[in-house]
């Protein structure tokens, strides 16, 4: 049995965390394979693979606002007055 694959039927997660994340940061992915195949192995429960997809989820829109915030901010020194309003 090839030993990859073997690997892979020990630690099914690593491949679901591993194609969520290229979802993520796509091809980027490759480069931090071995610190998801390790997170993987705590990711034991469909509700623990819920709940990281959540907290990645947080941590890009936490970024985000940071970022969206921090334009702003430069943006009003300068003069000009920004408001994001959304179209829904």
């Amino acid at each position: 049995m090839n030993n990859q694959f073997a690997q892979m039927m020990q630690n099914p997660k690593s491949i679901a965390l591993k194609k969520f994340m290229s979802h993520v940061i796509g091809e980027k992915v490759g480069l931090y394979d071995d610190i998801l195949t390790r997170l993987s192995v705590s990711i034991v429960t469909d509700s623990d693979f819920k709940i990281f997809g959540e907290m990645i989820n947080d941590v890009l829109g936490t970024g985000y606002r940071k970022a969206v915030d921090d334009y702003r901010s430069q943006l009003n020194k300068l003069g000009i007055e920004v408001s994001l309003i959304s179209k829904d």
